[in-house]
C-alpha cells in the first residue's frame, strides 16, 4: 500500500525558547523528518484516524519531526525537532500560541514525559544514522500508545484500541517496532528526570483544532537537549537546543 505524504497533526518538539512569554507564537513554515523517518501502519479500531470516522488503519511515516519557522516576537529563525501525537488530524504548517501546558489524564502526562526524558538523548547517542532513524521511530511509536490508549498500563503495539502493524513497514524489518515495545515494558522502572517545564502549542485559527505541547529544560543536560510535547492537548516531545542564533523544523 502506497505511504501517504502525512502526518498526525500533533506533534512533540524541543525549542530554543529558555523562557516562553504568555503571548509568545511561533509560525512554522517546514516541516520533514530528522533523523529520518521509517514506514509503518497504525490502527487505531474506534476510527477516525485523519479526520475520516471510518478510518481504523493508516500508512504513515514514523519518526522525529524537525519543524522550521519564526518566533514571531523577535522575528528569528527557529527549529524543532518534535514528535507527533494525534493521529486524528494531520500535521499541517501555522502560528501556534505558546500557553501553559495542560493534560486532561495526568497519569498518562506522567508516562509521556518520562518516556521522553529518558529518551532524550539516545538519537545523540546512536552509532549510525540507521540506528538513530530507529530509535526515533521507535519513540514515536511508544508515544501514540500510550496517547491513544485505553487505561494506563500493559501497553502492548499488538492489541488493544492502538496497534502497530506487525507485517507492513520498516518499522517491522529494522526492529523498530520491537524495541518501541521495549521502551513502553521498561517504563515504570524507570525514574522520572526532572529539571524540565512544559508548555503547550496551540494552533491559531485552527485547522483540525491542533494543539501541541512542549517540554524544554530548565537547566540544560549534558546533551544540551529541549524537549517539547505536541498534541491534541496531550503529548510531549524532545527536542536537542541548539546555539540560540537560529534554529529550524525542516
Amino acid at each position: 500500500m502506497r505511504i501517504k505524504h502525512r502526518l498526525a497533526a500533533a506533534v512533540l518538539a524541543g525549542a530554543v525558547f529558555s523562557a516562553v512569554p504568555a503571548a509568545a507564537s511561533v509560525t512554522i513554515t517546514g516541516i520533514s523528518g530528522n533523523p529520518g523517518f521509517q514506514t509503518g501502519r497504525i490502527i487505531y479500531t474506534p476510527g477516525g484516524i485523519g479526520g475520516s470516522p471510518s478510518n481504523t488503519a493508516q500508512n504513515l511515516y514514523i519518526g522525529r519531526i524537525r519543524m522550521t519557522g519564526i518566533d514571531n516576537s523577535t522575528l528569528a529563525p527557529v527549529t524543532f525537532d518534535a514528535y507527533c501525537i494525534d493521529i486524528f488530524n494531520w500535521l499541517q504548517n501555522g502560528t501556534f500560541d505558546l500557553q501553559a501546558f495542560s493534560l486532561p489524564d495526568a497519569v498518562k502526562r506522567g508516562q509521556v514525559e518520562k518516556l521522553l526524558g529518558h529518551t532524550a538523548g539516545f538519537i545523540d547517542g546512536a552509532a549510525t544514522a540507521a540506528q538513530g532513524r530507529n530509535i526515533s521511530a521507535a519513540i514515536q511509536m511508544a508515544i501514540w500508545e500510550i496517547v491513544n490508549e485505553a487505561g494506563t498500563g500493559g501497553y502492548s503495539l499488538d492489541n488493544g484500541l492502538f496497534q502497530v502493524g506487525s507485517s507492513y513497514g520498516t518499522v517491522v524489518s529494522s526492529g523498530s517496532r520491537a524495541l518501541a515495545q521495549g521502551y513502553l515494558n521498561d517504563l515504570s522502572g524507570w525514574a522520572t528526570p526532572t529539571g524540565y517545564r512544559y508548555t503547550m502549542m496551540t494552533a491559531i485559527n485552527p485547522q483540525n483544532n491542533q494543539r501541541q505541547v512542549f517540554l524544554a529544560a530548565v537547566v540544560p543536560e549534558p546533551s544540551a537537549w529541549a524537549l517539547l510535547i505536541l498534541g491534541f492537548g496531550l503529548v510531549g516531545g524532545a527536542m536537542r537546543q541548539r546555539r540560540r542564533a537560529a534554529i529550524a523544523f525542516g
